[in-house]
């Protein structure tokens, strides 16, 4: 995962595909708990629960760099 990439979408915009596989990857999140049909009914409050607990748990992150992470996913 980029700097350059984390600062983008820090800046509200959306990850494209590439983006998005990239912040999987690294996070060993599936790609789709983020990805919704149309038709589907799921609670947002979920999976965004789920991100903030791997993020924080992450020591690799500093507390200010997982929650600007958990800031740019709310966004998008």
């Amino acid at each position: 995962m980029s700097a350059s990439t984390l600062t983008w979408m820090a800046q509200g915009k959306r990850p494209d595909v590439d983006g998005l596989a990239a912040l999987c990857a690294w996070s060993g999140l599936d790609a789709d708990d983020f990805v919704r049909s149309e038709d589907e009914d799921r609670p947002t409050a979920e999976p965004l629960a789920m991100i903030s607990t791997y993020l924080r748990g992450d020591r690799n992150l500093s507390p200010e760099s997982a929650a600007a992470l958990e800031e740019v996913i709310k966004i998008t």
